[in-house]
């Protein structure tokens, strides 16, 4: 019986060695690849590190190098701004968007790919994009620009190729849907729908355009104390404010619809006091520029039935006031 094991497992050998790399590596396509993503000089292919915010039809150009595609029952699992179904086909746009890791990981899984904490984990350190706590990965929220260096390594933590081939043009077609994107503040979200106007230079903001602190992540449950980890993150308020000085901001504090709505505005204000006071004794922020109010749970800005809907409701909005 085992010499008749051996003999099957040395036929299967046979025949992967027979057919061609492609068959059984995932290669993706140099000639395919868009060139702000990546060039193709003296037959190797060369990346950048500049930060970009790819229109979702270059993306789409990306994963299909790879011989990846879009289905058109999985586009109701991505973001709206990224595709849509038209005549039962997946249509891209020619929007440059930075999405948030969180989302980045939604259009991923739609084509297919999927991440363990393990490979999450070897993300940790290299690139902002997630973190491994208790063996549950926990994307970032809030939107990003990666270079092409940086999406590859991501990339690879799904189980793509580190390195690019070169190999003979293939010419790529793709539906697109021309798009007039406005976007006075240049915060990477279009004017007609950011809500948020005027945005401060150098902050991050959600896919409202909305320049945002996640309370999850801020806060431990029911306190309203900021936790020691994200105090770069109030360095980093304080720097956009230093840049730019004639601003104040106001810090309005929100939650989800848990819990009685005396108590939730209690909270919200007591949350947003806490940011302010942290702000003005770690950083040196002028108490003048900083007015915090709290709202509780009265505006949500996505649905209260879910635990992601309800994370996204427990936030801090930083309003700018010129």
């Amino acid at each position: 019986m085992k010499k008749f094991i051996n003999m099957i497992v040395y036929a299967l050998v046979l025949l992967a060695m027979s057919l061609p790399a492609s068959a059984i590596e995932l290669s993706p396509d140099a000639t395919n690849i868009p060139s702000d993503y990546a060039s193709v000089k003296g037959g190797k292919v060369v990346y950048n590190n500049k930060a970009t915010a790819y229109s979702s039809i270059t993306f789409n150009a990306i994963l299909n190098s790879y011989g990846l595609t879009l289905a058109p029952e999985q586009v109701a699992g991505v973001p709206p701004s990224y595709a849509k179904v038209v005549n039962d086909k997946p249509v891209f746009n020619k929007t440059h968007i930075a999405y948030a890791p969180e989302d980045y990981h939604k259009i991923f899984t739609a084509y297919g790919l999927e991440l363990s904490p393990e490979d999450a984990a070897t993300l940790l350190g290299a690139v902002n994009y997630c973190k491994v706590v208790n063996d549950k990965i926990v994307f970032g929220k809030y939107s990003i620009a990666y270079g092409s260096k940086e999406m590859r390594t991501i990339l690879a933590a799904y189980g793509l190729p580190m390195e690019i081939v070169v190999v003979e043009e293939v010419k790529v077609v793709a539906a697109v849907v021309e798009t007039d994107c406005i976007d006075s503040d240049g915060d990477t979200v279009c004017d007609e729908i950011d809500v948020c106007g005027a945005t401060p230079k150098g902050v991050e903001v959600d896919e409202r355009g909305c320049w945002t602190l996640e309370q999850t992540y801020l806060f431990d449950f029911d306190k309203a104390e900021v936790k020691a980890e994200f105090f770069p993150l109030l360095d980093h308020i304080a720097k956009v404010m230093s840049d730019n000085p004639k601003i104040t901001v106001q810090l309005e504090g929100h939650t989800d619809s848990i819990g009685s709505v005396e108590y939730n505005q209690g909270l919200s204000e007591r949350r947003a006091n806490a940011i302010k006071d942290s702000l003005i004794k770690r950083t040196m922020v002028d108490a003048k520029r900083l007015n915090a109010v709290g709202f509780g749970e009265s505006k949500p800005i996505t649905t209260n039935e879910t635990k992601a809907g309800r994370a996204k409701n427990r936030r801090v909005d930083l309003k700018p006031v010129w």
